[in-house]
């Protein structure tokens, strides 16, 4: 697979909402209500229960299946942004918190951009401005319009009532005509292949409203109460439910729907706020729009909004679980997975192995054949084939590190560029330094990069050798073959070949 994720993982890239569309680690579950087609051939998916050999068997069917139903070109997506996110208890708007190295909302963007949705509108609160900015939007000012320049268009719901509410604040022409989706801004466990269910599920069986489903027993959220005779009757939601349908109703609703829009816009004025709650619930749509088919998928945890941080870091144990298995499934050995901690945008190549309590951060690359760890922290950086790093090592943003290079214990670096073949055994610190091919950087060493108002550069030749204990003071230059005697202070450029020692550093040219 070349770099080991290279992965559909990335920022701008298609994300574990999937990996390849429409593969995904989880939720090909099968399909119910009016016939229920089962979407693959029989045979070709046996239990997609979510294992990621299951989800990688699952990618011809599951692309087949994708090209066996055109898209139309008339579907829309909206995303629901625009809750207050009072229990998360943050002055960041919810659907902004980082999960993996990507915010929240990203991984449902990934999830609707790569289900093949490209027209997304987002429903946001107003005072989340930095929502917008995110988005890559101007804030508008106007109240149920959006600007439409970035990523998705913003629409701002000025006062939430509830999730019909805010589909309220989309012009009903801007509905009618279209197959609406409608997905959760809180669900970033949500994927492609969960999405390209519904959407053929709908498609297929042109019932006005199609949504996903979960049986949980531990879950207390919108239950799904069935008629007798199996089809969706309502969606009770959790502050309005009995106590027998908290105790026999275990088949809960995901947030994720396909409607027709011409339908959703005329039944939407009918929706009225007599709950518990005082909203105007989406869910209550369905008491109008009949008859409704259910995809039900098989992964609980698609269901997952995240409502406070206990959820977000049960949500985001789930995403670096399956960051790993990408990982895994690319050619790289994940010694631990238990406690390794990989973000969505880090590349790795193949045959590198990652030892325990590493964690990887960023636009971090890695290259292949490398061995990283134990207790390495790198971030924002590049490893090179063939290198190693640690045990407890760190690597700061701006760090490259070429092929071959080794970097021992206790060593951290920032803003540093180490050439190949080059050696920073243990116990140093490289600030802003270029450091040549085949040198050697002896323990203790520091780059003094830092005066009390600039940061400055040290340069170091290729072949050098740094003594133990060596103190560089930048602005410094080291020439190819320089050498540094153990306990050198250096504060003035040291000439090719030649060898500076003392304190201060004194330098002797080498003898021809």
């Amino acid at each position: 697979m070349g770099l080991a994720t290279q992965r559909a993982l990335g920022a701008g890239t298609p994300g574990i909402g999937g990996g390849e569309p429409p593969l995904a680690p989880t939720g090909l579950g099968a399909t119910e209500a009016v016939g229920g087609a089962f979407p693959f051939p029989e045979g070709d998916v046996d239990t997609a229960t979510g294992e990621p050999a299951q989800a990688l068997a699952t990618r011809s069917a599951a692309a087949n299946w994708h090209n066996r139903l055109d898209l139309s070109q008339t579907l829309t997506a909206v995303i629901l942004a625009a809750g207050h996110g009072t229990r998360m208890r943050s002055r960041i708007p919810k659907v902004l918190h980082p999960i993996c190295g990507r915010p929240m909302i990203d991984w449902v963007l990934a999830a609707v951009n790569e289900a093949g949705v490209k027209d997304v509108t987002v429903i946001a609160n107003p005072h989340h401005a930095d929502l917008a900015a995110h988005l890559g939007t101007s804030p508008h000012r106007g109240e149920g319009e959006g600007e439409g320049r970035g990523r998705a268009k913003v629409v701002y719901q000025r006062d939430p009532k509830g999730t019909a509410d805010a589909l309220r604040q989309i012009p009903a022409g801007d509905l009618r005509g279209r197959q609406v989706l409608v997905v959760n801004g809180d669900s970033p466990l949500l994927t492609a292949a969960s999405i390209l269910k519904v959407l053929h599920a709908h498609q297929e069986h042109e019932a006005p409203a199609t949504i996903a489903s979960v049986e949980d027993p531990t879950r207390d959220d919108g239950r799904i109460v069935r008629s007798g005779d199996g089809s969706l009757e309502r969606i009770v939601e959790r502050k309005d439910a009995t106590s027998e349908q908290r105790t026999q109703v275990h088949e809960f609703n995901v947030g994720l729907y396909c409607f027709d829009g011409s339908r959703l816009a005329a039944e939407l004025e009918k929706i009225k706020d007599d709950n518990k709650a005082g909203e105007f619930y989406l869910t209550d749509v369905f008491l109008h729009l009949k008859p409704v088919t259910v995809v039900k998928l098989d992964d609980p945890n698609e269901a997952m909004g995240i409502k406070d941080r206990v959820r977000l870091a049960r949500a985001t144990g789930v995403l670096r679980r399956r960051i790993l298995e990408q990982c895994m499934l690319g050619g790289v050995t994940i010694v631990d997975p238990e406690s390794t901690f990989v973000d969505v945008t880090v590349t790795i190549g193949i045959d590198t192995v990652i030892e325990p309590f590493t964690v990887l951060k960023g636009a971090t690359n890695i290259g292949s054949e490398c061995r990283i760890g134990p207790h390495v922290y790198i971030e924002d950086a590049r490893v090179g084939d063939r290198s190693d790093c640690g045990p407890f090592a760190k690597l700061r943003p701006g760090t490259e590190i070429a092929e071959d290079v080794h970097i021992g214990s206790f060593a951290e670096l920032v803003r540093t560029k180490v050439g190949r073949g080059s050696r920073v055994p243990h116990v140093s610190y490289l600030g802003d330094t270029d450091l040549g091919a085949d040198a050697n950087i002896g323990a203790g060493t520091i780059t003094a990069n830092f005066d009390g108002t600039n940061k400055n550069r040290t340069e170091i030749g290729d072949g050098a050798f740094i003594g133990v204990d060596t103190m560089l003071v930048a602005p410094v230059k080291l020439g190819k073959g320089a050498r540094t005697g153990a306990g050198s202070v250096v504060t003035k450029d040291v000439p090719d070949g030649a060898t500076a020692v003392g304190v201060p550093a004194r330098v002797i040219r080498r003898k021809s």
